[in-house]
C-alpha cells in the first residue's frame, strides 16, 4: 500500500465573502505526480497553495507525513517550505540579478548549507537539466524554457520530499512544455519525489498518475 505523504480533510478558504475552497479532502500518495485541473476560479490554485503551506487555511486539517502542517506559525510554515518543499511557478520567478548557479545554489545557502557542496550540487543540478555550459547567465539572457529549468534545478536543490508546481509550462510554447515536463517527471521518478502541479492544459495534465478536476471550490472528478 502506497504510504500517504499528504493529507488533507475537510478543508476551507474563504477571501473576505468569497469561499474558494468548500471542504476539500484529499490524500496524496509518496512518489505520486498529481494534476489539480479545473477552470479559473474554481480554487485549483488555492488548494495548491494551501497544501504547500503558503496559503493558510481557515478550517480543516492538513497532515504532512504524520504531522499537521495547518496550525504552524508563519515561521514554521517558512522553513517547512525552504527544507522540504519545492516549487515551480508560471514565470519560474528566479532571482533577476542572479547567475543561473547562484540561483540554484540559494535556497541550500540560505538553509545554511556549506558554500562549497551548495554549489557542487548546483552545477551537478544545472548538468541535468542540459544547462551547465549556461551556468553563469542571468535570467535576461536566457529563453523561457531555459528559465523553467533552472527554476526545476533550484526546486530539487533542496532535495524536496514535494515539488509544487503551479502552471509550470503555461508561459511555454508546446516544444518547450513537452521538454520541461518530460525533465520534471523523469526527476521526479529518479529520486523519488511526489509532484502535485496546478494545470489547465490536458496535455500537460496526462503527465500526472492521477488527476482531479476543482469546481467552485470542491473536487468534482477524480481519473486516474
Amino acid at each position: 500500500m502506497q504510504e500517504i505523504i499528504i493529507k488533507a480533510k475537510g478543508i476551507e478558504k474563504s477571501y473576505g465573502k468569497t469561499k474558494v475552497l468548500r471542504g476539500v479532502s484529499l490524500d496524496v500518495g509518496r512518489g505520486e505526480i498529481l494534476a489539480i485541473m479545473g477552470p479559473s476560479g474554481s480554487g485549483k490554485s488555492t488548494l495548491l497553495h494551501s497544501l504547500a503551506a503558503i496559503t493558510a487555511i481557515d478550517d480543516g486539517s492538513i497532515v504532512f507525513l504524520g504531522d499537521r502542517i495547518d496550525n504552524l506559525n508563519d515561521k514554521e510554515r517558512t522553513l517547512l517550505r525552504r527544507k522540504r518543499f519545492g516549487f515551480v511557478f508560471q514565470f519560474g520567478q528566479l532571482v533577476p540579478e542572479l547567475s543561473a548557479v547562484d540561483n540554484v545554489a540559494l535556497v541550500a545557502l540560505l538553509n545554511g548549507e556549506d558554500k562549497t557542496i551548495a554549489y557542487q550540487r548546483a552545477e551537478r543540478l544545472l548538468t541535468e537539466v542540459g544547462l551547465i555550459k549556461k551556468k553563469l547567465l542571468l535570467p535576461s539572457e536566457m529563453s523561457g524554457g531555459e528559465m523553467q529549468r533552472v527554476a526545476i534545478a533550484r526546486a530539487m536543490a533542496v532535495e524536496p520530499e514535494i515539488l509544487f508546481a503551479d502552471e509550470p509550462t503555461g508561459s511555454l510554447d508546446s516544444f518547450n512544455s513537452q521538454r520541461v515536463m518530460e525533465l520534471m517527471t523523469d526527476m521526479a521518478r529518479k529520486y523519488g519525489m511526489t509532484i502535485i502541479m496546478v494545470t489547465h492544459e490536458p496535455s500537460i495534465a496526462a503527465y500526472a498518475d492521477r488527476e482531479i478536476v476543482v469546481r467552485d471550490g470542491q473536487i468534482s472528478g477524480v481519473k486516474k
